[in-house]
């Protein structure tokens, strides 16, 4: 609850802090002080650009750093376009993130037969976990799905149909899962017929 409470009094700290900025801009350009109005707007501008990168707010962050991290978890790098995303967090830290994303048809072709190091080194296992498996989800292995793929009484729409679409692909054959542990779990899924990434975290 202290790291939720510190955060957002950062965030107020900074809102209060880009409106006296933009004040003080405004006095400047009235005060005919082109140069100083420039410079200043310049930097102002750029901090907004990295600041709106780093919380993927900026057009195409978030696709660059899905990426980055699915050429991480796969050792190919490819772009991909949000299908469906969904982030829910707790006031103690626990959360759901689901990432679905799709890719194109060379993407897909490449996953429907990757070699033999697809399998053998990716995902890194920097902690306990599997590699890259081909569906469906082994019988031990049945519960991380269930984890990964919960529907709580809160949950309606799309989310729910969502979950059960990913267990549908997941318990079926033509796609691969992994999935790491480490204070939380990931789980992940591809799906070339479908032409999907999934990314799941989830933390309680």
């Amino acid at each position: 609850m202290t790291f939720y409470l510190i955060i957002l009094i950062v965030l107020f700290g900074l809102f209060v802090g880009l409106i006296l900025w933009i004040y003080r801009l405004f006095k400047l350009y009235k005060k005919g002080k082109k140069k100083s109005f420039v410079i200043q707007t310049s930097i102002l501008a750029f901090i907004i650009v990295m600041l709106t990168w780093e919380l993927q707010l900026f057009p195409f962050s978030k696709n660059y750093y899905l990426k980055k991290q699915t050429t991480y978890l796969t050792g190919k790098s490819f772009w991909s376009w949000k299908e469906f995303n969904y982030d829910e967090w707790g006031i103690r830290g626990e959360g759901y993130t689901l990432y679905i994303y799709n890719f194109n048809q060379n993407t897909a072709d490449f996953f429907k037969s990757p070699d033999s190091v697809f399998f053998k080194k990716y995902p890194p296992k920097d902690v306990s976990g599997i590699h890259w498996t081909p569906t469906p989800v082994k019988k031990e292995d049945l519960e991380i799905l269930e984890f990964a793929t919960p529907i709580y009484g809160n949950w309606k729409g799309e989310i729910v149909s969502r979950q059960e679409f990913i267990r549908k692909i997941a318990t079926s054959e033509g796609a691969y899962y992994a999935y790491r542990h480490g204070g939380s779990t990931a789980f992940y899924l591809i799906s070339p017929k479908d032409r999907l990434v999934i990314l799941i975290n989830h933390n309680m």
